[in-house]
């Protein structure tokens, strides 16, 4: 028996002990399974929580960025429609100002065919017999001064710019163009350019006994009527410098283009400012030194160059103007320098062809 139990005893391969071991080893692994999958579980349920947060803040940025894209759509619209609105009322603004500068022309032109007519009437009165003699003294009677009502000649400086350009000389372009091929002497002649001279002579007279000027002529460059005495100021109390004073505007011969520019420019640098500004001129300026142009000027380019030429003008100084216009070529002109005039509390006269002649 004890040598039968001790074969059946040799031939046990697995004892407790090593069965043992292999369930704890079974175990510890499950154990470690089990551990695994629980983190794992509690790692994936963090990161769709992030998730989760995170898709909410862009859904809600995407909202407010949606909203804030409806804001500025409607800010978009409501500009457009009133961006419209400001073109309509410009266009309608623009149609206005052209039916007055029209309006305005034709009430100079009929303003100036009632003073042709009244001239007329004056001569028919003096014409009648009368016991008085005449005025010795060749100065516009009393009669004539309303030519002038509302010109700024008072002061104590006075300054004349008087345009000497080729369009001086006719009253339209057509016919200024042909008298720039007369000889000089013809030049002088013209009847539009001799109106002009007998017109500043006659303001020079009419200049209190106190009141002292300065007369700058200006085509493409701007001088004064005595090159080597720029800066001075004239009396008509001194009978030799008003006799070379006129001796000269008989000598000038209308040439050239017109820079407005330059003579307002010119003002500026007097060596002291006028009280009040007289610019005898027959229409817009042709030339700009800002604006450097060359062949054909067009009304356009005209009307800027008259725009940059004002922004040259010292400020808070009368500007009146005697305005001999064009029959063609300007129609804007008379406009502009009733703007002008009504700006600087200054004033526009249109006189007739026959003033200031007696």
């Amino acid at each position: 028996m004890s040598q039968l139990a001790k074969k059946r005893r040799e031939t046990e391969i697995y004892s407790l002990s090593f069965l043992d071991c292999i369930c704890c080893g079974f175990g510890a692994v499950l154990l470690i399974f089990i551990l695994t999958i629980a983190r794992k579980t509690e790692v994936d349920k963090s990161d769709v929580d992030a998730a989760r947060d995170k898709l909410r803040k862009v859904e809600t940025q995407l909202t407010l960025n949606k909203e804030e894209l409806d804001r500025l759509a409607a800010l978009l619209a409501a500009a457009q429609l009133e961006l419209q609105a400001i073109n309509s009322r410009t266009a309608e603004e623009q149609v206005k100002l052209s039916n007055r500068r029209r309006e305005l022309l034709l009430m100079l032109q009929q303003i100036g065919a009632l003073k042709d007519a009244l001239h007329a009437l004056l001569g028919e009165k003096n014409a009648l017999p009368t016991e008085e003699a005449p005025p010795p003294v060749p100065i516009p009677n009393i009669d004539r001064r309303q030519y002038l009502t509302g010109v700024k000649l008072h002061g104590e400086f006075v300054v004349f710019l008087l345009r000497t350009s080729g369009s001086m000389l006719d009253d339209t372009i057509d016919g200024a163009a042909q008298r720039l091929l007369d000889p000089d002497d013809k030049k002088r002649e013209a009847p539009k350019w001799q109106r002009v001279i007998q017109s500043l002579i006659w303001m020079l007279a009419n200049l209190g006994p106190d009141t002292r000027f300065q007369i700058l002529l200006f085509n493409d460059e701007t001088t004064s009527i005595l090159p080597t005495r720029g800066e001075e100021w004239f009396s008509t109390k001194d009978q030799k410098t008003m006799s070379e004073i006129v001796a000269r505007l008989h000598a000038i011969v209308p040439k050239g283009p017109a820079n407005l520019e330059r003579a307002f420019t010119a003002v500026r640098f007097l060596p002291r400012l006028p009280d009040s500004i007289v610019l005898l001129t027959d229409g817009l300026p042709t030339q700009s030194d800002s604006i450097p142009m060359e062949g054909d000027i067009d009304e356009g380019s005209r009307v800027r160059f008259f725009e940059i030429a004002r922004k040259q003008l010292p400020p808070r100084i009368p500007v009146s103007t005697i305005l001999y216009p064009m029959l063609t070529g300007d129609p804007g002109a008379p406009g502009l320098y009733w703007e002008l005039a009504n700006g600087t509390r200054g004033a526009l006269v249109s006189p007739s062809k026959s003033w200031p002649d007696t």
